[in-house]
């Protein structure tokens, strides 16, 4: 599954690398030229690039700085968790525990 997952991600910034690059060839034909084509291409561009953003980092909607932070702080404990997770299973490979544990934390 997180292969799947890395794969779409991949692609994802690929696009944005291109629309980028789309972006920045259009305001360069805006800059020689003036027409409002550009500045609307550049406009569907950037909007596309937001939505691509924030697919790949959705943050929540309506959130204070508090819970960003409480949030920030909640994925870095999950990260180290998973981290000492895997050096259990490295000590203690078939512990049932171990892999509830492992099972819990392959989704998240």
């Amino acid at each position: 599954m997180n292969k799947h997952i890395e794969k779409a991600t991949l692609k994802i910034i690929e696009r944005m690398e291109k629309n980028r690059h789309e972006y920045n060839e259009a305001k360069e034909w805006l800059d020689d030229t003036g027409y409002d084509r550009y500045y609307k291409k550049m406009e569907r561009l950037d909007a596309e690039y937001e939505e691509l953003k924030n697919f790949i980092n959705p943050e929540p909607e309506g959130a204070t700085a508090a819970e960003l932070i409480e949030l920030d702080r909640l994925r870095r404990t999950l990260k180290d968790v998973k981290s000492k997770v895997f050096y259990m299973e490295c000590d203690f490979p078939s512990s049932s525990h171990l892999i509830g544990l492992k099972d819990l934390l392959r989704d998240v």
